[in-house]
């Protein structure tokens, strides 16, 4: 526009002209006078070395060559416009990106995001499924919502809450279990390395010898196991924060048997001398709260 040697007040002007067609409509849209709307488009004219209006008794028409100009002109304002708002929300919108492990994250946090959202308008939170610890280096990504030890060189670590696991199936699977029960299995090392926890570890804490090899569903992932068991395809070892929205829902029910503490826990962990913004400490602090009654009761439902 310098290059022009353009007033970019003028133009304005002229964009609100092309509209009312009236110096008088405009200058009311303006708040300026009507000699102050004429003033600015005889300058404009001076500056493009044209005629721009064909003025009458009651307002003015446009020349051809500012019929064109007042399309370009209107296009560039709206874009103005637009680029102005959009700086406007990066100035206040912060960003984060979570990654999280995929069964809590289709689950648990999914179905509490709701609330997140609407207390935290200003922080758009991107949301990854990630398995396995990330590498920080080589993915942008703020914090890992993860499930271990919490003992990792470099990084670190905040404890968010312990994790359970205990049999859950559908509740019309329920009313017809019987011996011969199907087992759903997940593939372990993927979410819980290294806290494994599978049906023969369950059936040897419980004390239970199976006199017959039961039939097993497997799957690669622990929400995989809790999406079966709801389509009452079997009974599943439900990890209680993942599966414990679903029970809620009275989509799955919780078997009569004392819930087995896993040897490790949720951490959020952060790379180490890494700037912690204000969205990513909302975060936390939220996180801390939804993970903060998490412990499941020492006697499951009947």
């Amino acid at each position: 526009m310098s290059s022009l040697n353009l007033s970019l007040t003028a133009l304005h002007t002229f964009s609100i002209v092309a509209k009312e067609l009236n110096f008088t409509a405009a200058a009311g849209v303006l708040h300026i006078s009507p000699s102050a709307v004429s003033h600015q488009m005889k300058l404009l004219e001076a500056q493009l070395g044209m005629s721009l209006f064909h003025r009458k008794s009651k307002g003015v028409t446009l020349t051809q060559e500012a019929e064109r100009l007042a399309d370009h002109v209107n296009k560039g304002f709206n874009l103005l416009e637009f680029g102005i708002e959009s700086t406007k929300r990066a100035n206040t919108t912060e960003r984060v990106v979570l990654a999280v492990i995929p069964s809590l994250l289709e689950h648990w946090l999914i179905p509490k995001l709701g609330d997140f959202y609407q207390q935290f308008p200003h922080i758009e939170l991107q949301l990854i499924a990630q398995d396995q610890l990330i590498d920080f280096n080589r993915h942008h990504v703020h914090a890992h919502l993860h499930f271990g030890h919490g003992q990792y060189q470099g990084y670190n670590c905040t404890h968010l809450g312990a994790e359970w696991i205990y049999p859950v199936c559908s509740p019309n699977y329920a009313k017809e279990l019987g011996k011969n029960a199907e087992l759903l299995s997940y593939q372990h090392g993927i979410e819980d390395a290294p806290g494994i926890i599978d049906w023969n570890n369950w059936f040897s804490h419980q004390s239970i010898n199976m006199t017959s090899q039961p039939v097993n569903r497997g799957f690669s992932h622990v929400g995989h196991t809790l999406t079966a068991a709801k389509y009452g395809q079997g009974v599943a070892l439900g990890w209680h924060v993942i599966a414990s929205e679903l029970i809620t829902q009275g989509a799955l029910k919780k078997m009569q048997f004392e819930p087995i503490a896993m040897p490790f826990s949720y951490f959020l962990v952060t790379p180490h001398q890494t700037h912690q913004s204000n969205a990513l400490q909302c975060l936390l602090q939220w996180l801390q709260l939804q993970f903060a009654d998490s412990r499941p009761c020492v006697v499951c439902d009947e």
